[in-house]
């Protein structure tokens, strides 16, 4: 698949088959997640992925935005041990975003390529990271991010409309395309 028609064509897909997804296109996608870039190259993501569709329901439970009938779902979390450390003039340690894009953009890449083997995926936000770190048994410095809902896809969404005037050349303007 070209990077152009997976950057246009993937859509978020909440109606799934009923088919399983593939361990191979799982461990694809888990690929793809560590190939994401990182700040520093520190890598301070872990990715829990789930199948058993009895967790997934115990997940469901505490996740208010998961719709749909998933057939799996990846935990994308932030592990604080691995963040780089960034200390203010008073060296105090302070706030530091860098993880926080890092795994974004794995999560990018994770759904790029699940749209490019033929899976459906949607991120989900919603969700209790307390009630998911206690259900997977993650330490607390192992935050949940995102969710990452999978599956087979059972719909085809149309594009919704894209923002033109946000794009500016040279210098912000007030006028985008």
């Amino acid at each position: 698949m070209e990077l152009e028609q997976a950057i246009f064509g993937r859509r978020s897909i909440r109606k799934f088959k009923e088919k399983s997804v593939d361990k191979s296109d799982l461990a694809a996608l888990a690929k793809a997640a560590i190939w994401a870039p990182t700040a520093g190259n520190h890598q301070p993501w872990g990715f829990i992925f789930l199948t058993d569709q009895e967790m997934i329901q115990k997940i469901n439970t505490v996740a208010p935005g998961l719709f749909g009938n998933p057939k799996a779902i990846i935990c994308v979390c932030l592990d604080h041990k691995k963040t780089i450390k960034i200390i203010d003039k008073e060296g105090r340690e302070v706030s530091n975003p860098f993880g926080y894009w890092d795994c974004s953009m794995a999560t990018q890449n994770i759904l790029l390529r699940a749209y490019d083997l033929g899976l459906g995926s949607c991120v989900i936000a919603s969700f209790n990271p307390a009630a998911v770190r206690e259900l997977l048994d993650a330490p607390l410095h192992f935050e949940p991010m995102m969710l990452i809902i999978l599956g087979y896809p059972d719909q085809e969404p149309k594009a919704p409309p894209r923002k033109t005037d946000v794009i500016f050349w040279e210098k912000y303007t007030g006028k985008g395309e």
